[in-house]
């Protein structure tokens, strides 16, 4: 993860549906969303995650 912007930590993120890796904003709550939409799976209902080299 990069550095964090007030409630918010920039990452990598996979979705569990599809497998596909792009770029997400993870929140202080845990909710994780892509930096844009145009940088996300095209999933109806994707299933997003912040990953980490131990985690792929």
């Amino acid at each position: 993860m990069t550095a964090r912007d007030k409630s918010r930590e920039k990452a990598a993120g996979a979705c569990d549906n599809c497998g596909e890796l792009f770029t997400v904003w993870v929140h202080d709550d845990g909710t994780v969303r892509p930096i844009s939409p145009h940088n996300a799976c095209s999933c109806d209902d994707p299933e997003l995650r912040a990953v980490d080299e131990t985690s792929l």
